[in-house]
């Protein structure tokens, strides 16, 4: 075994040993994992119409697929179905902490004009970071959200449409991505990142063709079964108001006591308007695609979705952290501590269970003073983050301009 594979063995096992205590000992988060144990019961036919997954997360058939092997695995050796959910959690975190060290050793290895490292060394102290990062157990193997497995592909096609040196390299960097949006709907907004790359507008529609092929085929057996409607209507949710603007909304509008009806009207055109701004984004990164450097990029493109989302889940938290990692492990860094803060405030508030298994305190009551500092937690992360964001943009015309 060559010391690259022995680096990157070390750092995946590293990574699954540090967060299986939290994988036994929390509870997960009851209604997500409920909903998986319902969506792997569902056959085929029937996904998006049964009364079983009313009120519940349309899942995308790619992950139906994966708990649905995932149930029959558990029924077949036993355990608790909880824990076996969230394996593609743990592993996703383990291919991300490679992802890190193939990264950082690249740019360690580069030549420049002052020494850049050791590139073992580099990449090991990129994957620590990722192996370590207590936001990435939390949401993986604390909560069972599968963001992990969705962000690792995401890394994987840059990886492959970087640096990949076989023929192919550019196919499999669009069957990652696509499985990336097979499992989630959110990584498309990612490709005009992806585009950049290819000097020429034809390259780019080949590239993002190849991407959308399989998201696009795999519903088209439910939407034959079920019908295009239900189909649609269950795969336009936009998010739950949990964090960011929309939670804040939340937060105060409870405190303030205001009418459920007035807050319903109020958060629709919040939505409304967080997604136009997205299409607006999406729009000006397709139309300036040279201006985006697939590494500073990632990050930058992370930030905005969770800057912009129209309902913010503690998950998308991970985000802009995980796609950090493509460029630089200080400033995943950077932007995991507050990410950090604000999640294990939701965990204590709501979900207490996730943070402290069986030892879990009950959620405290929701008077105005607390909702009032919980919007105005909410509200600080966001202003922080579009500091960030600011200074991810220049970072990013700056090695756009640069050529790298």
């Amino acid at each position: 075994m060559s010391p690259k594979a022995r680096d990157l063995a070390l750092l995946a096992l590293a990574s699954a040993c540090v967060r299986l205590p939290l994988l036994v000992l929390s509870r997960g988060a009851p209604f997500d994992l409920e909903s998986y144990a319902r969506v792997a019961a569902c056959p085929a036919a029937g996904l998006y119409v049964s009364p079983a997954l009313a009120g519940r997360y349309p899942y995308l058939p790619a992950w139906w697929a994966l708990v649905r092997l995932l149930g029959r695995l558990a029924s077949r050796w036993g355990g608790d179905p909880g824990v076996w959910f969230r394996l593609p959690a743990v592993a996703g975190d383990s291919a991300v902490a490679c992802l890190a060290y193939l990264f950082a050793a690249r740019r360690a290895g580069l030549p420049g004009p002052t020494p850049m490292g050791d590139p073992r060394r580099a990449g090991l102290a990129a994957g620590a970071v990722w192996v370590l990062n207590p936001l990435a157990w939390i949401v993986g193997a604390g909560h069972g959200q599968f963001d992990s497995l969705v962000l690792a592909l995401v890394l994987a096609a840059a990886w492959l449409l970087e640096y990949s040196p076989h023929p192919r390299g550019e196919s499999r960097a669009a069957l990652c991505l696509g499985l990336a949006v097979a499992l989630k709907t959110w990584p498309a907004l990612l490709l005009p990142a992806f585009m950049g790359v290819f000097p020429a507008p034809r390259d780019r529609l080949r590239f993002a063709a190849k991407t959308l092929a399989l998201p696009a085929v795999l519903p088209l057996p439910w939407i034959a079964a079920d019908g295009f409607r239900p189909v649609w209507e269950r795969l336009a949710y936009t998010g739950a108001n949990a964090l960011g603007p929309s939670g804040a909304l939340r937060a105060a509008c409870f405190a303030l006591r205001v009418d459920p009806a007035l807050w319903r009207a109020a958060d629709a055109g919040y939505r409304d308007a967080a997604l136009a701004l997205i299409a607006a984004a999406f729009a000006w990164a397709v139309s300036h695609p040279r201006d985006l450097r697939l590494a500073a990029a990632l990050p930058w493109a992370g930030l905005t979705l969770a800057l912009l989302a129209p309902g913010l889940s503690p998950q998308y938290l991970l985000w802009a952290p995980a796609l950090a990692l493509a460029w630089s492990p200080g400033l995943c860094l950077r932007l995991s501590v507050p990410a950090l803060a604000l999640a294990a405030g939701f965990y204590a508030l709501v979900l207490p269970g996730v943070l402290a298994g069986s030892a879990a305190w009950a959620p405290p009551r929701p008077i105005p003073g607390l909702m009032f500092a919980w919007a105005a937690a909410n509200l600080a992360w966001w202003a922080w983050s579009a500091g960030q964001w600011r200074r991810l943009k220049v970072l990013n015309v700056r090695a756009a301009r640069a050529g790298g």
